[in-house]
């Protein structure tokens, strides 16, 4: 069964044994523990949240450790080593090592400080560099800023906000004050100030201040106690301190690379304690006992209950939850196949107990859409022979495995479908036949389906397949959701809801004989050009289908046409309703008809999308080989060759994924998924750096 059926366990014991009971839970990872406050008059809760806290901080602070050493003392590796499995640990090493953990803590504290240090040192530089930045103009002032004068005389250090000569100057202060006698000498000029010292006798100072404002002129706004030059050199001094307390602090913080295991380890136990803690919130205690409750699978209740009573004085009762009052959790367990598609389907949605698992019926057709968007042998191949070699170098865990199994079906798929539609990194064939040059002859065509047929028709043929594909996908998923209606009862829902679709489904096969590609199939089933004996079969065997049965096919829609309108009141008539009610369901049925004709064809027309992206992977592969081919140097073009491909199928790739899902969630999902399931959180071991060998 892919969704696992789910047990209450309620666990009695003894009030000194809960924390190693919760240990061995919580090593299990079995047992999603659940809040009790049944009998509040005669147990009661601790408040765990100073603790969790607690933990929390800790956690937080080994964290921004790591991140610190690790921004200095990059981890050795690349992506694969992302996939080498996690150190195994015995419980007895896990409570040795976390004897070390205020060692390790003390650390962490260390490199926090140290780096706080640098980001002070860096905030000083950048305060100190805007310093000098606002001195600068002033370099020149072998006075103070702040200078004001003599016993008889009065100075004046300011700029004005706008690029003007000294002569300019002198002139529009002699028109302002015409009886005044002053000097002006310019420290600076560029194009957005000029920095300017004024003198004049003290008597006229007001006068002469008033005349510069009139001019734009301001005075600094840190003005220097010594000249200009002092305060720059003083800035400059602290700004090379700055930078050799960074430079101390770097080292230092690359002393503790050594502990970057340990610092690890310090942030998945501090994890581990604030679950724990977390779960210690949820239990309810007298003076001597305490009561744990929760959700476990099935298939583990034997193995922790015997574990449990063979360690602990415990009380166990397994019951079965009430689907109708609580909210059970669900875990899936899929073969090897459907285990890749789990992380698709846990984007969208987890099933309910009320779904069919989704994981390993969407997989029948995941890899057959995928393969046939991204199109190209040569691309799948890169695929599957990175995947293998991921699962051959490495003992991969299972979640890592599912991802690696999930990409060698991609590559498979995408293979498959490469080579029937002869995309081999694009038209590369061709060019390793004409000695790398364009114009040749591929000779891969003759074995291409799609390319046999030597005429740009084939696309249109392409396109009639890609609506097939389709139809097929969609009657597929009604298919399911009449099995799934049928186990839970409906049967007559079942067959009233569905199989009026699935005919209308079906009656529209002719619309695309007819309307796409039916001229084209008459034409290569008989022309001599078409030298490939595979592909002038399978067009004969359209042709003859679609002569065949393509008016019973019209009469199939038809039937769908009218079972839609009658499926709402047969419904209501099955249900013993009131006339009203049956009178009403034609009315609904009629505006059901208006929504399944046009939901139909536009679902059917969504699977153009793999006619485009399957042609826009191998035009855009084809365009990369020309342009590699113009320089007419081998070497360069495995520089453009392998440039452009990587690229390319980077982009394909995202295209692709996104494209498969949407048709997934989109399209096969609304025939009779639903989702909405809450996921099985059990308190477990959430390790990064290390996992418990199973002799726990």
């Amino acid at each position: 069964m892919a969704i696992l059926n789910m047990k209450r366990i309620e666990l009695l014991a003894m009030l000194s044994d809960s924390k190693a009971i919760l240990d061995l839970i919580q090593q299990s990872g079995c047992v999603e523990v659940l809040d009790y406050s049944e009998n509040e008059n005669d147990f009661y809760k601790l408040s765990m949240a100073t603790s969790v806290s607690q933990f929390d901080k800790f956690k937080a602070v080994a964290t921004q450790a790591l991140e610190v050493l690790n921004s200095y003392v990059p981890k050795e590796g690349g992506l694969l080593d992302s996939f080498a499995p996690r150190q195994e640990m015995t419980v007895t090493d896990f409570y040795k090592k976390a004897q070390d953990a205020d060692a390790i803590l003390s650390k962490c504290y260390g490199i926090n400080a140290l780096y706080k240090e640098i980001q002070d040192a860096k905030a000083d530089i950048i305060r100190s560099q805007t310093a000098i930045d606002q001195v600068m103009p002033w370099a020149n002032l072998d006075i103070p800023s702040s200078y004001k004068g003599t016993q008889f005389t009065s100075v004046f250090v300011g700029s004005i906000g706008e690029p003007i000569t000294g002569e300019e100057i002198t002139a529009k202060l002699a028109e302002a004050v015409p009886d005044i006698d002053f000097n002006i000498e310019t420290v600076l000029e560029d194009k957005n100030q000029t920095c300017l010292v004024a003198i004049c006798h003290k008597d006229n100072a007001k006068d002469f201040e008033q005349a510069l404002r009139g001019i734009g002129f301001v005075t600094p706004s840190d003005p220097t106690k010594h000249e200009p030059q002092v305060r720059i050199k003083r800035l400059g001094a602290q700004i090379e301190k700055c930078n050799e307390k960074i430079a101390e602090n770097e080292e230092k913080i690359k002393t503790y690379a050594e502990f970057r295991g340990d610092m690890e380890f310090l942030v998945d136990y501090f994890t581990l304690r604030s679950d724990k803690y977390k779960a210690l919130d949820n239990i309810s205690m007298s003076d001597n006992v305490f009561v744990l409750t929760g959700y476990i699978p099935e298939i583990y209740v034997e193995g922790l209950t015997k574990k449990l009573e063979s360690l602990f004085d415990v009380a166990i009762s397994i019951t079965d939850p009430d689907p109708e009052t609580e909210d059970i959790p669900i875990l899936l367990d899929n073969g090897k196949i459907g285990q890749t598609m789990e992380a698709i389907t846990e984007m969208y949605a987890l099933p309910t107990h009320h779904d069919i698992d989704p994981n390993k019926a969407m997989a029948v057709f995941y890899y057959l859409l995928f393969g046939l968007m991204l199109g190209d042998a040569g691309y799948g191949l890169i695929m599957v022979l990175a995947c293998l070699f991921v699962k051959f170098k490495f003992r991969l865990e299972p979640k890592k495995a599912a991802t690696v199994n999930y990409g060698l079906l991609c590559g498979l798929g995408t293979t498959f479908w490469g080579i029937v539609l002869n995309g081999w990194f694009g038209d590369l064939p061709a060019y390793l036949a004409n000695g790398l040059k364009a114009g040749g002859a591929n000779p891969m065509s003759k074995r291409s389906f799609f390319e046999a047929m030597e005429t740009s028709d084939a696309t249109v043929v392409f396109l009639m397949f890609c609506l097939i594909i389709g139809v097929i996908h969609l009657v597929y998923g009604l298919c399911i959701n009449i099995y799934n209606m049928w186990k839970h009862g409906s049967k007559f829902e079942a067959i009233a809801e569905n199989v009026p679709m699935i005919l209308i489904f079906l009656g529209f096969l002719p619309l695309i004989d007819s309307q796409i590609s039916g001229v084209a199939l008459r034409h290569y089933a008989v022309d001599p050009a078409v030298r490939h004996k595979t592909v002038q079969a399978v067009c004969r065997g359209f042709v003859v289908f679609f002569d065949k049965c393509g008016q019973p096919l019209i009469y199939v829609l038809a039937a769908g046409a009218a079972l839609t309108v009658l499926a709402p009141a047969l419904i209501a008539i099955k249900n013993r309703q009131k006339f009203g009610k049956v009178a009403g369901g034609i009315g609904a049925g009629l505006y059901a008809l208006y929504n399944a004709a046009s939901g139909a064809l536009g679902d059917i027309l969504s699977y153009a999308r793999l006619l485009a992206l399957g042609l826009c992977t191998g035009i855009i592969a084809s365009v990369i080989n020309q342009l590699a081919s113009m320089p007419g140097n081998p070497i360069l073009f495995v520089v453009i060759f392998l440039f452009g491909h990587v690229i390319n199928i980077a982009i394909n790739l995202i295209g692709t994924y996104v494209h498969t899902n949407r048709l997934q969630y989109v399209e096969l999902f609304a025939k009779f998924y639903e989702g909405g399931g809450t996921p099985f959180t059990p308190l477990q071991v959430k390790s990064n750096s290390f996992k418990f060998k199973e002799e726990i």
